[in-house]
């Protein structure tokens, strides 16, 4: 696209290169390659315009600012009202010039993971594009749409959400054909403020549903939402789309449909629920799960999404991108599902943004580790202190610490004899630092 269509798409006023040619769409001038536009948005802390001079010095062909900025020989601006409204503008288009067909998934567990699963198996027979990373929210998205080929078969979006509306805008922005809800469980209660405020903000995906549409959810959540059961797709306990003989080594997982077998190098109980949302998904899309055994073994999770490292001496399962209840849970739950005569340690940091509700679910976590009988848990950060009290009351190994040094120095002692031992701990408690720390 010229910079004259550009800036006729946008509404803006063009000055500078209107023959430039655009490849691409950025909003980190740390990530230009080269052809790209750069969109000076606003943030909290940085104000894009501050860098739109080293994004057009490092390759970019323009940018879109609110404000008149110098502009160096053959490059050009767009000037606008507003600069994340015109990434939306230009995210709209694209989506309404898209022949292919969009998938969204949503939910408060294993959004990451089942886009990437998705993606990955449509991969192997068609020409399909996802967003990449965690880039699911009101301006992640709209960047995603703004890079996608027209071309593609399948675009595969995440849709993030922290209160009820922000996966309704998303939806509306995104108009997906196959609408997914992996789980739903307590997340981001600061500002959702209930469970039932969790359900209707994910269940905002399916706003706008026609006959054109399908919905892929877990059974045990299906009459929360009015859906026509001819364009609905069920998977879990009670449905066409479960699993059973779940197994679990250091290998990954495996698990049976019916009378089919299938593996996934993932060690996770989680992995699972993210197969049958994303083979409930090609089922909508005419394929059938065993096409695919193949290409699920193939298949590598996110970073910081279960990730299995051998340590020699003892092994880590990295799970430290971000934690809720039900995440911890299916972490734990995984952990102590591996037969072993090692010692199997919990390492779990705070789960923040839950608001009123974090002592009690803190609680319930410490509560759940000693019954799923972990060898040691080791409780870290100021709501972790309930944890580790409810798992001393239930008669769980623990300890509890409040600086990551001291935490630290205990792993130190379980690392050894082949001992296992889970990372898991919310965004802002970087609990990855202890691995990093330790890779040295």
């Amino acid at each position: 696209m010229r910079a004259e269509d550009i800036a006729s798409l946008l509404g803006g006023i063009l000055i500078g290169n209107a023959e430039a040619t655009i490849e691409g769409v950025s909003i980190d001038s740390r990530k230009i390659s080269g052809g790209e536009l750069f969109f000076a948005l606003k943030g909290e802390r940085h104000d894009g315009h501050s860098f739109v001079m080293d994004a057009l010095s490092k390759g970019a062909v323009g940018a879109v600012v609110e404000r008149l900025l110098p502009v160096p020989e053959g490059k050009f601006i767009v000037v606008v009202g507003s600069v994340l409204e015109a990434l939306r503008r230009l995210a709209r288009w694209k989506r309404e010039n898209f022949k292919g067909r969009v998938i969204g998934v949503a939910g408060s567990v294993g959004k990451t993971t089942t886009k990437e699963l998705i993606y990955h198996l449509l991969s192997k027979v068609s020409k399909a594009y996802r967003s990449e990373g965690n880039l699911n929210s009101q301006i992640g998205l709209p960047l995603v749409l703004a890079n996608m080929p027209q071309e593609a078969d399948y675009t595969v979006l995440e849709l993030g959400a922290s209160r009820v509306g922000d996966v309704l805008s998303l939806t509306k922005l995104s108009e997906p054909s196959v609408r997914v809800i992996t789980a739903i469980g307590e997340e981001h209660l600061q500002t959702f403020r209930s469970l039932e405020n969790v359900i209707k903000g994910n269940g905002e995906i399916f706003y706008g549903f026609d006959e054109e549409s399908w919905a892929v959810l877990p059974s045990n959540i299906k009459a929360y939402y009015d859906l026509p059961p001819d364009r609905l797709i069920t998977f879990g306990e009670g449905s066409e789309l479960r699993a059973s003989g779940v197994r679990l080594s250091l290998k990954g997982t495996e698990f049976r449909i019916g009378d089919e077998a299938f593996s996934i190098p993932v060690l996770s109980r989680g992995v699972v629920e993210n197969v049958l949302a994303s083979f409930g998904v090609l089922k909508a899309l005419g394929h059938e799960p065993e096409e695919f055994r193949e290409a699920l073994m193939s298949f590598r999770a996110p970073e910081g999404r279960m990730n299995l490292i051998d340590r020699g001496d003892f092994f880590l399962i990295d799970d430290t991108y971000n934690a809720n209840p039900p995440s911890v849970k299916n972490a734990v739950r995984t952990l102590c599902s591996l037969e072993t005569s090692s010692k199997r340690v919990a390492v779990l940091g705070d789960m923040l943004e839950l608001g009123e509700e974090s002592p009690r679910l803190h609680a319930e976590i410490g509560k759940f580790v000693a019954q799923q009988g972990v060898d040691c848990a080791l409780f870290y950060g100021r709501e972790m202190e309930e944890a580790y009290k409810e798992c001393k009351r239930y008669g769980g190994v623990c300890f509890f610490f409040r600086e990551k040094e001291s935490l630290k120095e205990e792993m130190l002692k379980w690392m050894k004899d082949k001992n296992i031992i889970l990372l898991k701990g919310s965004r802002g408690m970087r609990m990855e630092e202890l691995y990093r720390d330790e890779k040295r």
